[in-house]
């Protein structure tokens, strides 16, 4: 997270809002003080009822002003792709949006399964779905993947490693707002799929893929050729660290 700050302060971004929890809150105030640019301007705000990534930015709604960008607080995108994130959220219409898709090979860290979201787009190069399937590496270079959502029949597909997918890098005009409120108004925590002893969550991607399937908003796909590290799993921090500590970002 402190590393996206920096790189988005340097892309043109002014003003970040961070979605926090009530019991961190101070302890994520005070590590920002530390470690962040002074030149960027926080604020702090605390989700609303619902669980899940829907209601996380339309809890920012008070707090921006025109269009925005979204990121994870446990990706490190990479300061190409924020730039092109900068760029691209500038001239956005109404119902206009736009997702930065990083190639599959350049989202997987080790041999361990992941999940991604496999963005397939038209010749407009607008987003016409977010398939999401578990991929892994195979021994022969390449990937596996198998949508989450297939019958238990359905075989595994061979992937190249050049798929666009999703790493929730959004950029959203302001009009998202709307669509984020009159979802959240029809979801139904009592009645949603979850997992057994976790709340129900409306997420974002799923707003947005239903936007899209319903013609009431356009989302462009946006190829960057950079890197973006995730942490899946606590395997992956001393392989993160390496991978910063290479790139001279180890501080």
């Amino acid at each position: 997270m402190d590393y996206t700050a920096r790189e988005a302060l340097a892309a043109g971004f002014d003003h970040a809002v961070v979605i926090v929890r009530d019991e961190v809150r101070q302890e994520l105030l005070d590590h920002i003080a530390t470690y962040w640019p002074p030149e960027l301007r926080v604020s702090a705000v605390t989700q609303g009822p619902i669980a899940g990534t829907a209601q996380a930015v339309a809890s920012t709604e008070e707090l921006i002003e025109g269009s925005f960008g979204v990121v994870n607080a446990d990706d490190l995108y990479g300061g190409a792709a924020l730039r092109a994130l900068a760029a691209e959220t500038e001239s956005l219409g109404p119902d206009e949006h736009v997702i930065i898709g990083y190639r599959l090979e350049n989202t997987v860290l080790t041999d361990a399964p992941v999940t991604r979201g496999i963005c397939v787009s038209g010749p407009d190069g607008y987003l016409e779905v977010v398939v999401e399937q578990t991929v892994q590496r195979t021994a022969a270079g390449g990937f596996s993947g198998r949508p989450i959502r297939a019958a238990a029949a359905e075989a595994e597909s061979q992937l190249s490693g050049a798929e666009l997918v999703s790493m929730n890098l959004w950029g959203f005009s302001e009009g998202i707002y709307d669509d984020l409120d009159r979802a959240l108004a029809l979801f139904d925590p009592e009645t949603a799929p979850h997992v057994e002893g976790k709340p129900a969550e409306l997420l974002l991607p799923d707003v947005v893929a239903h936007l899209v399937a319903t013609d009431l908003a356009r989302v462009r796909v946006v190829e960057t050729s950079g890197r973006c590290i995730g942490l899946t799993h606590p395997d992956d921090v001393p392989l993160v660290q390496r991978i910063l500590a290479a790139a001279g970002l180890e501080s």
